[in-house]
């Protein structure tokens, strides 16, 4: 009998953020291409077919470590980081 192999301990950001930021990118095109995706196929008695899909995963949360663990990346290889422009709060700018 073969055991599934345990998942890469993902690096942290202060010991390798290039590394965590590969196994992160790696980590939500698991996701986006439907590796943690539940879904449910039910058939109700009057013929009528739901299909239900979700997930639980927080995209936003995610892409927000990865440019953090990017942009210490460029800081450690010598590089300058990612910068941001200071905006009025308003959409019309």
């Amino acid at each position: 009998m073969s055991k599934a192999a345990a998942p890469a301990p993902i690096p942290s950001l202060e010991d390798d953020p290039c590394g965590r930021a590969k196994a992160l990118r790696a980590i939500r095109d698991a996701i986006i291409t439907s590796g943690s995706v539940t879904e449910l196929d039910k058939e109700h008695g009057n013929g009528v077919r739901r299909r239900l899909r979700w997930s639980t995963a927080d995209l936003g949360r995610l892409d927000r470590e990865i440019a953090a663990a990017e942009n210490r990346c460029l800081l450690k290889s010598g590089k300058r980081g990612r910068r941001f422009a200071v905006t009025p709060g308003g959409r019309g700018w």
